[in-house]
């Protein structure tokens, strides 16, 4: 069940204020999935349109080829933050060959599925040499980095310990133009630290990133802790700031312009995220927080901001959530059995339409 923090008394009024708000999302609105089934090798992932309301399944793509299918992420079996539904009709992820060959030439290329009713097809946007990533050695096929799209301007980040054959002093974002070009690089607040997910704002001046320090119980720098917790990078002025210290797994932008929500993990550095909060983009002050199915892995508002998808980790496997951004209780929409393969939760898109794709 939900639960509103005490310190919120006016939820539909900070999470509300979007006309025409209905009892359930739009008709044609469908959730954008991923399997990957890890027991494959190399693993193979699906895509697919989910309708919360028939609880019906459009596929749109199965990986048939070595040479070509979707890339997991690295440290995984699945493609958690490194596939995203952008818009109203894309989903891009990263493709290429299951197995690399470190001497090789490196084909690997964000692509984008364009969902036009009947004739979906792949377009490559451009490529991403991952070949020369920590996992390079091994010839392994779990090299895709997380990303994020920014629909206003068609940029991409993605996080960077490498550069083409080049190693990166300090793990880095690359900002990269809609034609692959990088506009700019900035660096982590220092060698032990990852990205665990990236969000830019509506308008593509601003990235949002979480930042969580390496190491376990034994080997974690404990001064590191205060560097934890979620940046913004102005891509205009080419400045990052620390907004909100906390210990976060996901974000998204949203519910409105000025406001960032975040799956945080409430206790310390080792539980599991499993609180929803709404902070402010300017003053980083909590709009609003809630409890999730712990442990939240990926969140993602629909188009316009009145609902908001959340995927959990449970006992009994993987599920997506679905909570009103107006307020209101959690509704479990659709639940992938323990066993089964690993889900990605990519985002929304909207149906005109569409029929299985490629």
């Amino acid at each position: 069940m939900r639960y509103l923090v005490p310190l919120i008394g006016l939820t539909a009024f900070l999470w509300g204020g979007v006309a025409g708000m209905g009892a359930e999302p739009a008709h044609d609105l469908r959730l954008a999935l991923a399997i990957t089934t890890p027991a494959a090798n190399p693993p193979s992932t699906s895509l697919f349109l989910y309708d919360i309301a028939t609880q019906s399944r459009t596929d749109l793509y199965v990986d048939s080829s070595v040479d070509r299918r979707v890339i997991v992420k690295m440290g995984g079996s699945d493609i958690v933050g490194a596939g995203r539904a952008v818009g109203e009709r894309d989903i891009y992820v990263m493709m290429g060959p299951a197995m690399v060959d470190p001497a090789g030439a490196c084909s690997d290329t964000l692509s984008r599925l364009r969902l036009a009713g009947g004739d979906s097809k792949w377009e490559p946007i451009f490529p991403v040499p991952l070949c020369f990533s920590d996992a390079s050695p091994y010839g392994l096929w779990n090299r895709a980095p997380i990303f994020a799209v920014d629909r206003s301007q068609g940029r991409v980040a993605l996080p960077a310990l490498r550069v083409g054959e080049t190693k990166l002093e300090s793990p880095s974002i690359r900002v990269l133009s809609a034609t692959g070009a990088e506009e700019w690089r900035f660096a982590l607040p220092g060698r032990w630290f990852h990205i665990t997910d990236l969000a830019w704002s509506p308008n593509g001046k601003h990235l949002a990133y979480a930042v969580l320090p390496e190491g376990d119980e034994h080997t974690l720098d404990e001064s590191q802790l205060t560097s934890a917790g979620v940046y913004l990078a102005d891509i205009e002025t080419r400045t990052t700031r620390l907004i909100y210290r906390c210990y976060a797994d996901a974000l998204a932008w949203g519910p409105q312009p000025d406001q960032i929500t975040l799956a945080a993990r409430p206790k310390d550095m080792w539980g599991p995220a499993s609180v929803v909060r709404v902070i402010g983009v300017q003053d980083g002050n909590t709009v609003e927080e809630f409890s999730a199915p712990a442990a939240i892995q990926a969140l993602s508002y629909t188009d316009d901001a009145q609902w908001l998808a959340v995927q959990s980790v449970v006992a009994s496997g993987q599920v997506v959530s679905l909570y009103p951004a107006s307020g209101g209780w959690r509704r479990q929409v659709y639940e992938l059995p323990a066993g089964q393969g690993r889900l990605a939760l990519l985002g929304w898109v909207r149906d005109d339409g569409i029929t299985d794709g490629p």
